[in-house]
């Protein structure tokens, strides 16, 4: 009797040992709340007196991956992803040419000619979409994420190498930008992920993201670092995430424009980067809108490649 009244308990500890996991597993999870998750919903709020820009247009952009933008002399919008399309001022489109392989990044010379950084090489062509020229750059890994050109040099953002590679118009290396350098003070560029653009700023200086240190770098053509600025802040006037900014572009008065991605917005820093406004908040992009490349044209008008609506975006000042 005593044996069968051990049994007895037995299997009925283990059917409340069982009941206890069950709804340890399957129902008790779900009703808690992660005490380390990190609560965003504050960040994507977006205080309305901020905001120093207003959405005038959008131009919808018939391509299957939008990638770069960039803005000539004349004010002509070109787009490049799967295909290089050419816009003139009033949004009519110009050119539209298949390209044989994704590009990542563009931009326009005072020349006309278009240099497109693909994966692993440089591909200049004309207006008329004609390849005028081709080059290798980096190596067989290189992910190539931004370009700027001046009228000697082309710069070429490398986010596998975590370099800023310096070419001459027509291809010839000359020197590479952004290397840690401890005794100069030269943090090198940290990247967790494939975003990593550079811009020409005044004073030929060469403006680099440096998204991992969450700040701006300048840097002159001999590789020397002059001066950086930004910080890792949940404020709206610093960078947060894991990386950011991701992009840029420079205002003529020498201000700049950046973008984020995480909580996707697009803000406006002074030349020495302090912030200024807000052009676009995290509640006027999709959730989970990234790659959101810059570009300003001449009556500092911004435009924002937004490749989740498939659109070109165009901001002016209020």
């Amino acid at each position: 009797m005593k044996k069968e009244f051990i049994i007895v308990f037995l299997v009925i500890l283990i059917l409340a040992v069982i009941a206890f996991m069950v709804n340890d597993l399957f129902f008790t999870h779900q009703s808690q709340v992660n005490p380390y998750e990190l609560n965003t919903d504050s960040l994507k709020k977006t205080d309305s007196h901020l905001i120093g820009y207003k959405e005038i247009s959008q131009i919808h952009v018939a391509m299957d991956e939008l990638n770069g933008i960039a803005i000539d002399k004349n004010d002509h919008i070109l787009v490049a992803g799967s295909n290089l399309i050419v816009y003139d001022q009033n949004y009519k489109e110009l050119q539209n040419c298949k390209l044989n392989e994704v590009s990542n990044c563009l931009t326009v010379s005072s020349g006309n000619e278009i240099f497109l950084g693909m994966q692993t090489h440089i591909e200049v062509r004309n207006m008329q979409c004609k390849l005028l020229r081709r080059w290798k750059c980096g190596n067989t890994e290189s992910v190539l994420t931004g370009i700027a050109v001046d009228d000697e040099n082309v710069f070429v953002a490398d986010a596998e190498a975590r370099l800023v590679h310096q070419y001459d118009l027509k291809g010839k290396f000359i020197n590479n930008m952004g290397m840690e350098d401890t005794l100069k003070g030269v943090p090198g560029i940290i990247i967790r992920s494939p975003f990593f653009d550079v811009a020409m700023g005044r004073d030929d200086e060469i403006w680099m993201v440096n998204p991992g240190m969450y700040q701006l770098e300048a840097f002159d053509k001999k590789g020397n670092m002059k001066s950086s600025w930004g910080k890792q802040s949940e404020e709206i006037d610093g960078f947060c995430g894991c990386c950011n900014p991701t992009h840029i572009a420079l205002l003529s008065n020498g201000s700049f424009v950046s973008s984020e991605k995480a909580i996707p917005r697009v803000k406006i820093y002074s030349q020495t980067g302090e912030f200024q406004c807000i052009v676009a908040g995290p509640n006027q992009f999709d959730e989970g809108t990234k790659g959101l490349d810059l570009a300003v044209d001449s009556k500092n008008k911004i435009y924002v490649l937004d490749p989740v609506r498939k659109q070109i975006r165009i901001f002016e000042k209020k």
